[in-house]
């Protein structure tokens, strides 16, 4: 048995031949052009001159208090000076040793007396101790009341002097008290009461006139 062997048209296998030259003369030329003609610059304009410098000198000096100042060929470059410090303001604690110290009592205030606390209950302190929160003077005119009248009659309702004042507020004459003057405490207390808040505003006040004249 022979085999037959199939030989190529003539007419591609030229084809071929052409084809082949033609992309072998095309790499060659494309690695035969200038650098130029195919880099990044668009124009020979935009080429860059490069000259080389003989004995090119490159300093660096500072001067003193000033900035840091470079210089190579032509060009001088010169750092930024330094930031001025930012001054951070210091804040000032409330209550320090300049601004703790209290001012001194003004007034009928500034006179001290003791202060032992609410009375027992139905005493005749106690009495005077809630017509004293009635008026609204707070506790503290309770102090300087039980303070005075301490002083002018120890609060016996029956207490007198040769001068006809009489009673726990040793009233000028006692029987201005009204009805019960000589023997009713609470008429007495209140008739007391009375007299401090038309005549001085306060038992404050009241005490501060006794410490300065001896009565009120």
């Amino acid at each position: 048995m022979s085999a037959s062997r199939t030989s190529t048209n003539p007419v591609v296998r030229t084809g071929l031949q052409v084809t082949a030259f033609a992309v072998a003369v095309a790499f060659v030329g494309l690695f035969a052009l200038s650098a130029h003609s195919v880099g990044a610059n668009a124009s020979e304009a935009y080429a860059p001159t490069v000259n080389a410098s003989v004995g090119g000198q490159q300093s660096l000096s500072v001067a003193a208090g000033g900035g840091l100042a470079v210089s190579r060929d032509a060009y001088t470059v010169t750092a930024a000076p330094a930031p001025e410090p930012v001054v951070v303001p210091v804040s000032v604690a409330a209550g320090s040793a300049a601004s703790t110290s209290a001012a001194p009592a003004a007034g009928c205030e500034a006179n001290v007396v003791p202060t032992p606390g609410p009375p027992a209950p139905g005493t005749l302190q106690d009495i005077a101790y809630q017509a004293v929160l009635g008026y609204g003077w707070g506790e503290q005119n309770y102090y300087y009341l039980l303070a005075l009248w301490n002083r002018e009659s120890g609060w016996n309702p029956t207490a007198s002097n040769p001068s006809g004042a009489y009673g726990i507020p040793q009233a000028l004459p006692g029987s201005k008290m009204g009805p019960g003057w000589e023997s009713d405490p609470n008429v007495q207390i209140n008739w007391g009461l009375q007299y401090i808040a038309g005549s001085y505003g306060t038992p404050c006040e009241a005490w501060a006139s006794s410490e300065n004249r001896g009565w009120y």
